[in-house]
């Protein structure tokens, strides 16, 4: 069966994909679009997949113009077990994309779990039943309705160590998410939170080879200029703002240089930073450390894409690589411990960045 989850468009699209001519059956979920999003559609699928008895189920981003038929087959024969498992996609991808992946996600959830997932929010995902199953009893945070709910179902696969395969799917070629790099990564950032609280203390470092990552292809096409000055001035005014909480928070930040879109984050300083934002969260601090890291995600991009110039691919997926292990360590040296957090918020708030984004 093909279900299409539909959340408050506009655009016919409900009555184009009934009228579409395949042999499959079909299904539509619908939800209201308002204060809700991509979270709510896969709640649904999955809600809709337990309802029919699925075995198994596939999931496909709408704005993906490079899957192939093959995704298909892929992807679920590599859940095709009796125990929950899940799978992730592996892909190339242009290098000036995939920031929220490459910055926070895979190297928090490396520190976090022990394990190294290249495209934890990919979007192209398979569970099968017995996943699913489990999933429900998991807590949801409101983000995870959001686009926090890639990382939710990965960090809590995580967590509950199930299977994570990985899966090569050869190159993504979708609708650019720049434009949401405020929105988005706080989003995820948010969820990925609400999941690290309920470790308790975040996994030994893993004994395993860090395996080479294969993110980057040759594709280089950057961003649009002027969504880059929009969000920058953005950034910049929130860190003139709330500077002195930052620096308190962060004291890796007090020693960034300056540069031309704010602050200089290179991939030393990084990891740091990370690990610093962590052991904010333990402390108490959920919502400053989540929205003060944020500003400083988006500096650590502006830094990263400026470090890549000149890099090829090997370049660039090495220099990831290490920012990665580099996270690693620098989490488990500072022995953290989530189990004094305290309370966390009762909903998802845009805190900080109400007024931007």
């Amino acid at each position: 069966m093909i279900v299409l989850a539909e959340n408050g468009s506009t655009d016919d699209t409900v009555d184009r994909f009934m009228a579409a001519g395949v042999r499959s059956r079909r299904f539509a979920v619908r939800s209201d679009g308002i204060g809700t999003g991509k979270g709510t559609n896969i709640f649904a699928i999955i809600d809709k997949a337990l309802e029919l008895d699925a075995d198994r189920v596939v999931l496909l981003d709408a704005d993906v113009r490079s899957a192939t038929a093959d995704w298909v087959g892929l992807l679920a024969d590599a859940v095709d077990t009796a125990l929950p498992a899940m799978a992730v996609p592996v892909y190339q991808r242009n290098r000036y994309e995939a920031n929220t992946t490459n910055q926070l996600a895979s190297p928090l959830l490396a520190a976090l779990f022990g394990t190294h997932v290249e495209q934890p929010i990919g979007g192209e995902f398979a569970v099968n039943r017995a996943f699913m199953e489990a999933s429900v009893e998991w807590r949801r945070s409101d983000s995870a309705y959001l686009y926090g709910i890639d990382v939710w179902l990965t960090g809590n696969a995580l967590r509950n160590g199930h299977r994570v395969a990985q899966v090569p799917l050869g190159r993504k070629l979708h609708n650019s998410p720049f434009p949401k790099i405020l929105s988005l990564p706080l989003q995820v950032l948010d969820s990925l939170l609400h999941v690290a609280v309920q470790v308790g203390r975040p996994c030994a470092v893993s004994t395993e080879p860090v395996p080479q990552r294969t993110a980057v292809d040759g594709t280089a096409v950057r961003q649009d200029p002027a969504i880059i000055a929009s969000v920058t001035r953005s950034v910049r005014g929130y860190l003139d703002k709330n500077m002195g909480a930052v620096r308190e928070l962060f004291p890796t930040a007090r020693a960034l240089p300056a540069a031309p879109w704010g602050l200089r984050v290179a991939t030393e300083e990084w990891p740091s930073l990370l690990a610093e934002g962590l052991a904010a969260v333990a402390a108490g601090c959920f919502e400053p450390a989540r929205d003060h890291l944020i500003g400083l995600y988006v500096n650590r991009v502006l830094s990263f894409w400026d470090e890549i110039e000149g890099l090829d691919e090997a370049g660039v997926n090495a220099l990831l690589d290490r920012q990665a292990a580099d996270t690693v360590a620098q989490v488990a040296a500072r022995s953290i411990d989530f189990t004094g957090a305290g309370l966390l918020p009762a909903g998802f708030h845009r805190g900080h960045w109400a007024d931007i984004c």
